[in-house]
């Protein structure tokens, strides 16, 4: 019995990942006003293990921290360019 319930923890911890907090900036073509910056806030905001995002029309960029198990950078530019705006990475 008590090797049945360790063989169960550890199969339970097998399929549990770490995630990891990152944080990146993507270039955003495209906006105009207020409203853009609104439209592209809340398409990342809405995108599974984003954590939270802040957009700036004055320097055409979005910062985001989001978890890494959940969301990849190219989930992040693929919920802007669907937001009707230009997305490549910040470098």
């Amino acid at each position: 019995m008590k090797s049945m319930a360790t063989i169960a923890m550890l199969l339970a911890l097998c399929g549990t990942a770490v995630a990891e907090e990152v944080t990146t900036e993507i270039k955003v073509k495209g906006m105009t006003c207020g409203s853009c910056v609104a439209a592209v806030h809340k398409a990342l905001t809405r995108t599974k293990g984003v954590k939270s995002a802040e957009v700036s029309l004055e320097k055409n960029m979005a910062k985001v921290v989001y978890e890494d198990t959940q969301a990849k950078e190219s989930d992040l530019r693929e919920a802007i360019k669907k937001a009707g705006f230009k997305a490549e990475p910040a470098s």
